[in-house]
């Protein structure tokens, strides 16, 4: 993975870099701006916690895609669904305690959303 990557991935699970840089790396944010810009290499640990999230948000996708699809096969339209705008409504909607779990759900949303999958609310 080169830098530009790293950000396009951060970018598509919606993490702020202050958040990447804390909850993947487990570095400054300032060390994460100097992975994206190329100028410190990128740790195969981050890497590799990059790659796990991005096939989590591959999985919960073709979930999601799935059930939107068989939904609306069903005669039923759309599939509407809720698009949480706070960490804390996703907390309490989900009980899912987890960050990365929450921007992962906010990309997955928005992609099926620009698919025209479904309908959030």
């Amino acid at each position: 993975m080169n830098n530009l990557e790293l950000l396009a991935c951060r970018k598509l699970l919606f993490l702020e870099v202050n958040e990447a840089a804390k909850l993947i790396g487990n570095v400054e944010a300032r060390t994460w701006r100097y992975y994206e810009s190329g100028r410190s290499g990128i740790p195969v640990a981050i890497q590799s916690k990059m790659q796990g999230l991005l096939q989590r948000r591959t999985s919960l996708l073709e979930q999601m895609r799935a059930e939107a699809g068989e939904y609306r096969k069903q005669g039923n339209g759309r599939q509407v669904v809720p698009f949480f705008k706070s960490f804390e409504q996703f907390q309490q909607e989900t009980g899912l305690p987890d960050l990365l779990e929450w921007r992962i759900d906010m990309s997955v949303k928005s992609s099926l959303y620009l698919e025209n999958a479904i309908v959030l609310y």
